[in-house]
């Protein structure tokens, strides 16, 4: 018995108080052909502006964006979007894909982020010196 692939899709939300907070997009991951070409490990020193939206736009599955009566706008009509939206999207996406994205909650195992015990540098000013 083989081993299916899971899925690769990979969900953009942004956080309370961004922007975009509400938006939520689905998008394809990359091969680690596609990833290592944007990355610049091809030699090639890496996607320019262009490649990276069209990859991007590749990838664009589905969103919830909608027009001013509340219409959906079909994920076909993303080039024609705010740049500030798309560059967003891209952003988060990529964000996604390399690590965790800043509005992935934290795991209920997580402890609070308490510092560490580091021992104390005593900060008094420092006598004259006597050699002068």
């Amino acid at each position: 018995m083989g081993f299916r692939e899971p899925d690769s899709t990979v969900t953009v939300r942004f956080e309370d108080g961004h922007r975009y907070h509400g938006l939520e997009a689905t998008l394809r991951s990359m091969t680690i052909d596609e990833y290592a070409v944007a990355m610049g490990w091809d030699g090639n020193g890496g996607d320019t502006d262009g490649a990276t939206l069209e990859r991007f736009f590749k990838a664009l599955v589905s969103w919830n964006l909608t027009d001013s009566q509340d219409l959906p706008i079909p994920v076909s009509e993303a080039h024609s979007r705010d740049k500030r939206l798309i560059l967003a999207l891209n952003s988060a996406w990529i964000q996604a894909l390399v690590g965790v994205h800043s509005s992935d909650p934290l795991p209920e195992s997580s402890t609070s982020g308490s510092t560490s015990e580091v021992l104390e540098i005593p900060m008094a000013p420092l006598s004259e010196s006597r050699a002068s």
